[in-house]
């Protein structure tokens, strides 16, 4: 039974399942029916004509069966897809909303698969699940009609069929165990196809490396191979059961039942009927439920996800703008304290760190990788929250709650930045974009015309692309992390010694992690950074 699945339309469309269900039990009743008033019919043929009445019932029957089958799938539609949207619409909302932290834990596959694949799986699995439903209602009805016919016929019947399918069902786990195996090596003949494509220099360079890595290439394409195969072998196997237990069906009821049941015979015109017509929908049943597994496997994975996503969400935040706090004088770090664990399973720390910044400086951050320069400046930025200490605004403490309002203070660009296609949250002013374009000089290279001509840029011109959003959006406290990082040595004097100068005439607080030892003179605090604590700090006149 798909559970998970029942529990998400519970949880999401509750409303509507009464009527789904009364529509499907009225349209498999008119399904049946239809049967009975066949059967009926045709063993009143040799009376003379057929009687006008089941004419008219079965003409009743039909059009219930058609309209209710129409209903229900229309309806199933249209509560499947509203639901997904919701749950898209409020993943995403939550996503959001999240702290940065978490969110980087979860990680982008398992966010990436529930969109891209747990809801499809669960989209597609809606039509299945109906017709599923629908023939199941069906065979029961019809089970009931046989029961009427015969009752020991009925109960040999049932734990023949009963028998096939628990045997259909454990050659379908054998499949289905042959299908995860088959993606498992899928996924790793994609990444290892990837590594191939995507380091071909480093692959021509070394005769070794090339050997090594086709060989892999080729283990798991030969295991690939072999896991198909039998996974064809298999499925053909399964299949031809399903039809061999069929016609073994009309076999048992034909030659079988009328020695073993008395008075069968005359029944067995309407049991052969009633068999072929029930085949169709009892292998609807059969074949739906690998599908409909993997439906409520994908809508287990998705409540998991939202769970966990909304649990990220330690302060709310209101659909209305959160004021920027007030900064005049003072931004500072009192015994502040930041982990997280790395990729290797060991923990990155900060702290304790005692540090003021002065509001409309210069303030440069330096030290080697890895010295705690990026995370500092993410946790002053309220982007993850602090684990010990306390971060003050003009010498008054940011409570938790404040931090939305905190991070509507800055502005700026870290060295992991995202081009967004549009200037989201921003209007479009068309001279002063073309006025910024023209400043980075990139102005040839990309336009804005209800969004960006093109992001296929080099790092370089992304960056600049990303000033020219962090001018326009006029933030008063900006980070600039390894900004200058990759542009040419001109660009990178100018980043300097003509941008973040006038930056700073204009009243802006400028945070900057950077290498470029030459240009520490523009700064009028350097923040010496090691092993995740201060080294360090020198104000501009010890330097000069």
């Amino acid at each position: 039974m798909p559970t998970t699945l029942f529990a998400l339309l519970a949880r999401e469309a509750a409303g509507s399942r009464r009527d789904i269900f009364l529509a499907v039990l009225i349209s498999a009743a008119a399904n049946t029916a239809i049967l009975v008033i066949i059967n009926n019919a045709a063993a009143a043929l040799g009376k003379g004509a057929p009687d006008l009445r089941d004419v008219g019932l079965f003409l009743v029957a039909l059009a219930l069966y058609v309209l209710g089958l129409r209903y229900t799938f229309d309806s199933a539609t249209r509560i499947f897809e509203h639901m997904l949207a919701t749950i898209r619409i409020r993943l995403m909302a939550q996503i959001g909303h999240a702290e940065l932290m978490a969110l980087q834990k979860v990680g982008r596959a398992r966010i990436f698969q529930a969109i891209t694949q747990d809801l499809v799986i669960i989209s597609e699995s809606q039509g299945l699940l109906v017709a599923a439903a629908h023939s199941a209602v069906m065979v029961s009805c019809t089970g009931l009609y046989v029961l009427t016919l015969s009752m020991p016929a009925f109960l040999i019947i049932v734990g023949v069929i009963g028998a096939g399918v628990m045997l259909y069902l454990s050659r379908m786990a054998e499949l289905n165990r042959l299908i995860t195996a088959s993606t498992t090596e899928e996924i790793g003949f994609i990444g290892m196809m990837s590594d191939l494509i995507d380091g071909v220099k480093e692959v021509k360079l070394s005769h070794a490396r090339r050997e090594a890595l086709l060989a892999e290439i080729r283990s798991i394409a030969v295991r690939l191979r072999d896991i198909k195969m039998q996974t064809t072998s298999v499925y053909n196997s399964t299949a031809l059961f399903s039809q061999s237990f069929f016609y073994m069906l009309l076999g048992l009821i034909v030659f079988a039942l009328p020695s073993l049941v008395s008075g069968f015979a005359q029944h067995a015109p309407e049991m052969v009927a009633t068999v072929l017509f029930i085949f169709g929908p009892l292998s609807t049943v059969i074949t739906a439920v690998p599908a409909i597994s993997k439906a409520d496997r994908a809508a287990g994975s998705l409540i998991a996800l939202e769970g966990e996503v909304s649990r990220m969400v330690t302060v709310p935040e209101s659909i209305q703008p959160p004021a920027p706090l007030s900064f005049r004088r003072t931004l500072t770090c009192k015994a502040i304290e930041f982990s997280y664990p790395g990729e290797a399973g060991e923990t990155f720390h900060i702290g304790p760190i005692d540090l003021t910044i002065r509001q409309g400086e210069i303030t440069m951050f330096v030290g080697g990788n890895g010295s705690g320069k990026t995370t500092l400046l993410k946790v002053m930025a309220g982007l993850y929250p602090a684990l010990a200490g306390a971060l003050l605004i003009d010498g008054k403490p940011v409570a938790p709650g404040r931090r939305p309002n905190l991070r509507e203070l800055f502005g700026g660009i870290f060295s992991d930045l995202h081009l967004f296609s549009k200037l989201y949250g921003i209007t479009p002013d068309t001279d002063a974009i073309a006025a910024h374009l023209d400043r980075m000089r990139i102005a040839d290279k990309v336009g804005y015309d209800d969004g960006f001509t093109t992001r296929d840029l080099s790092t370089g011109q992304r960056k600049r692309v990303a000033m020219l959003v962090t001018l326009l959006e006029d933030r008063p406290v900006l980070v600039f992390d390894e900004w200058a990082a990759e542009q040419d040595p001109e660009f990178r004097h100018y980043f300097y010694e003509e941008l973040l100068p006038e930056l700073k005439a204009a009243g802006k607080t400028l945070l900057i992690a950077t290498h470029d030892d030459r240009y520490f003179g523009v700064a009028d605090l350097v923040v010496k950074m090691e092993m995740g604590v201060v080294a360090s700090t020198r104000r501009r006149k010890a330097m000069a």
